[in-house]
């Protein structure tokens, strides 16, 4: 799909920092995350709903999801990982993955209060590095 924004993320036409990728997968950090290490995970082909995938693209997506999950968990070293699915800013299937240390993680309470910072380029570079499990 020419003018969606996931879409042109696979696809190269605009920067972000991958944190993985697969035949049917993509991942990359969030530019306005809940905490460090919120990583979006996207199906490569277009699909507005995920209940629309076919379910071999479904299982492979999650497959990278739980993988994900595990290098956060690994990682990051939250108390949990969450796993949330939106898709109202964008109309292209995506699963966020949120290190947790508190309940609030994944609602609007931070944000409403606003008592969280976005991290900059070079703070989203260092993280995406974190979760890959590389060292600098």
């Amino acid at each position: 799909m020419k003018e969606c924004i996931f879409c042109k993320i696979v696809n190269g036409e605009i920067p972000c920092e991958k944190v993985y990728e697969d035949e049917f997968s993509f991942a990359f950090l969030d530019i306005n995350p809940i905490n460090e290490g919120h990583t979006l995970v996207i199906p490569k082909k277009h699909y507005p709903n995920f209940y629309d995938l076919p379910d071999k693209d479904y299982m492979e997506v999650n497959k990278a999801i739980k993988k994900i999950s595990t290098l956060i968990h690994k990682n990051i070293n939250p108390k949990k990982v969450g796993l949330l699915v939106s898709g109202w800013d964008v109309d292209h299937t995506h699963f966020h993955i949120i290190p947790m240390y508190d309940y609030h993680d994944i609602t609007s309470k931070k944000i409403l209060e606003n008592t969280r910072l976005n991290p900059s380029k070079k703070d989203l570079e260092k993280t995406a590095k974190k979760i890959r499990g590389i060292k600098k």
